[in-house]
């Protein structure tokens, strides 16, 4: 199994609808984007390795299994159980930006460490080999993004109503408050992965290495996966309209359809927020990153930056 954990805002949407379905070779099990009823078992997924008891754990990693082995029969018939299968959640890394989507009612207590070693334990359980993908960001802009999209879970904690708080409490490392900025230090989540995993079992790649002139480059972090097009136009802006969100995480404004470059797009972001939208009152989610907000994380993490020498990425 190759299991993609995000990081959420990562580009992953455009993953899983036009990419990592159509990989030729490979039973692609999900995440498909809005689509609850097919996507119950890669959440099930996020709660065994990310939040479980270590008892609930060891009573349900052989459900879950089953639970995948069912799908891929109703979605391809008998299959060789070499064939590499993909499944892809952002929710995984997720959990560990705190309070959580997957934990609405509070802060979550999943760690990476825990993570990656139950990963182990389920290919001991599963009898399968599990290689994990990280897909990256700038921690400042994945944060930016990560709160604007979860602004309204987000307002229901004390002290977290505007972007500006919500950073206040996140580099102040009170374990009370722990949100998690610390999983965004580089090099942070990739040695504890390759530590436990081994170089040619876990890949990080960036999005900027991800997405160029329209063309999603697999091969350049798995081997096995070819270099596939991406549609030329621009539709993953659409649910912003029918959501009628004028500022919501890497789409801060949606484009009327046409040619566009992922990356070249998320550079505009910034620009786009001043011109169009900070003065406009009516915003329902009004976030703007300010120089003052960049220096704030970018201190924190700079302050605790592990070994420069060691690998972030294969």
């Amino acid at each position: 199994m190759l299991l993609h954990v995000g990081w959420p805002k990562t580009g992953t949407s455009t993953l899983q609808k036009h990419v990592l379905s159509k990989v030729p070779g490979h039973r692609y099990l999900g995440k498909y984007p809005f689509n609850g009823e097919q996507n119950r078992h890669t959440f099930d997924l996020v709660y065994l390795l990310a939040y479980a008891s270590k008892e609930r754990f060891e009573r349900s990693a052989g459900a879950v299994l089953e639970q995948l082995r069912k799908i891929e029969q109703e979605r391809f018939g008998n299959v060789d159980p070499t064939l590499p299968m993909i499944i892809s959640e952002e929710g995984i890394l997720s959990a560990l930006l705190k309070p959580s989507d997957h934990q609405h009612h509070g802060i979550s207590t999943a760690s990476w460490t825990q993570i990656v070693h139950r990963v182990d334990a389920l290919e001991e359980t599963w009898g399968m080999r599990i290689d994990l993908l990280m897909t990256q960001r700038d921690p400042i802009e994945l944060r930016h993004a990560y709160y604007a999209q979860m602004y309204h879970v987000f307002s229901r904690f004390p002290g977290m109503g505007n972007l500006r708080s919500y950073l206040s409490q996140g580099v102040a490392g009170s374990l009370h408050v722990d949100l998690g900025f610390e999983n965004l230090i580089p090099g942070w989540l990739e040695t504890i992965a390759l530590q436990r995993q081994g170089i040619g079992r876990f890949y990080a790649i960036a999005m900027a290495d991800l997405f160029e002139d329209r063309s999603i480059r697999l091969s350049a972090w798995h081997p096995t996966l070819q270099d596939m097009e991406v549609e030329g136009t621009e539709k993953e802006n659409v649910r912003s309209r029918e959501k009628g969100v004028k500022i919501s995480h890497i789409r801060p404004i949606w484009q009327e359809a046409r040619p566009f470059r992922i990356v070249d797009f998320l550079r505009r972001v910034r620009t786009m927020y001043r011109r169009l939208y900070l003065p406009h009152e009516r915003l329902e989610v009004p976030i703007v990153l300010e120089a003052q907000d960049r220096n704030m994380i970018a201190a924190f993490l700079h302050a605790h930056e592990k070994d420069p020498h060691t690998p972030t990425s294969i």
